[in-house]
């Protein structure tokens, strides 16, 4: 039997390990400041599926600080990128 947030589950792990390749892209692509950007939206997205966890088992207080985090992190980014 799967559990119930299974897709989730495998839609944020996805998301990291897609932030941790382009983090080390970016390491050795410096000129490249594109591939920073989209690796921290990776991650932002990344927080915004453990978001949507914490929010469908009840955890509504820890939803609410993903969510926050991951919109903090994508703010951020834009603000210092543009």
């Amino acid at each position: 039997m799967r559990h119930p947030y299974e897709n989730f589950y495998k839609a944020q792990l996805g998301a990291l390990a897609l932030a941790v390749l382009l983090a080390v892209l970016g390491l050795f692509k410096l000129e490249h400041q594109w591939i920073i950007l989209l690796m921290f939206y990776v991650l932002s997205v990344s927080f915004l599926f453990e978001a949507l966890i914490e929010w469908n088992t009840k955890n509504v207080p820890n939803a609410i600080i993903q969510a926050l985090r991951a919109l903090i992190i994508f703010l951020f980014t834009t603000i210092l990128y543009f």
